[in-house]
């Protein structure tokens, strides 16, 4: 039983593996496709070096880095870009205050945008090259996990389908075989992960140096990004382990109902006893929906005018709840597994 869900593990990562590996393809034919464009300071701020009257000068800084100053006397603005190579761009932007944005902190990838003031004068900083929070890197980790969880999610009924007489037979008990399948299955998720991870991080070296961001929010997603298609992958073993067939079509379903499930238990249904009882049920329903206590923003601006540093206070009761499915779940599939007869 085990050796077989080493196979299933196998075949479904070699085929992440593909999918990964045209991603990184891709990224390596748009490299080499934009190299020139990426050299070229002329492709940065190019809205204001073609204003009339611009000033366009290029030096070496004593440290050998390429500098080019742009100086705007109409708009009164003055640019100065520091070409880091695979480094990125350092870049100030000195304007007056009616020409600045109302901004005091961007982060979006590994662009960082700073703003300040002095007096009437607003100066801007970008650095194209910055930390990125870990955050970023969870998503299409947990994407993948998510979707390997859910190709995964059987492995008990797809011994009960046809197989159950030949596991039995073995020496192991039915809890250590089912431990073990599921173990598989969990190394499974999480190496689909790891996997994605590194490719996005190949990816990002093909362009930029890569710099990760660990603090605050970001070890939270981390942890949520583990927690989160374990639970799922129990829910999905202990909804199909007594089903002897037909079980693909539970893991087929579960995630348009449950998306459905969490959306019908956010939204407002009226005022009326019917739609406070409906809205009730499906709140009470998403609670066991390892989807509804995945959250990463604390603030409005957590993710989009500030740097993803700070904690979610509610963070230690949903990683709480995702460990308690996550228990449940495989305590059910257990339980169902060691009634289920040969």
């Amino acid at each position: 039983m085990t050796y077989v869900e080493w196979l299933r593990v196998r075949n479904v990562l070699r085929v992440v593996a593909i999918i990964l590996g045209l991603s990184i393809v891709v990224s390596l034919v748009l490299r080499i496709s934009f190299n020139g464009y990426l050299k070229d300071d002329s492709t940065f701020l190019s809205h204001i070096q073609t204003q009339v009257g611009t000033r366009v000068t290029h030096a070496v800084l004593p440290n050998g880095i390429p500098q080019t100053i742009i100086d705007d006397p109409v708009d009164k603005t003055h640019v100065t870009i520091d070409n880091l190579g695979y480094g990125g761009r350092h870049i100030v932007i000195t304007e007056p205050k009616t020409h600045s944005h109302s901004h005091d902190h961007v982060t979006i990838g590994s662009v960082q945008v700073t703003e300040s003031q002095k007096g009437d004068t607003f100066t801007t900083v970008i650095d194209t090259n910055s930390a990125v929070p870990f955050l970023y890197y969870m998503i299409l980790a947990n994407l993948a996990a998510l979707i390997v969880a859910t190709i995964l999610g059987s492995p008990l009924a797809r011994e009960n389908d046809g197989h159950l007489e030949f596991a039995f037979t073995r020496p192991a008990s039915r809890t250590e075989l089912a431990l073990r399948a599921m173990g598989v299955d969990i190394v499974g998720i999480v190496a689909a992960s790891v996997m994605a991870v590194i490719a996005l991080i190949v990816c990002q070296a093909m362009f930029e140096v890569p710099h990760f961001d660990f603090s605050g929010i970001n070890v939270q997603a981390v942890l949520i990004g583990i927690a989160l298609p374990l639970a799922w992958f129990a829910m999905l073993t202990a909804a199909t382990t007594w089903m002897k067939r037909g079980y693909g079509a539970i893991v087929g379903f579960a995630w348009p109902v449950a998306i459905l499930v969490l959306v019908f238990g956010t939204i407002s249904w009226g005022n009326s006893l019917v739609g406070e009882a409906v809205h009730n049920i499906f709140w009470v329903i998403a609670r066991l929906n390892p989807l509804t206590y995945v959250s990463f923003s604390t603030h409005p601006e957590t993710l989009g005018n500030s740097p993803a540093s700070v904690a979610a206070p509610d963070f230690g009761p949903r990683l709480a709840m995702e460990l308690i499915l996550l228990l449940i779940y495989v305590a059910l599939a257990l339980y169902q597994w060691r009634r289920v007869e040969a």
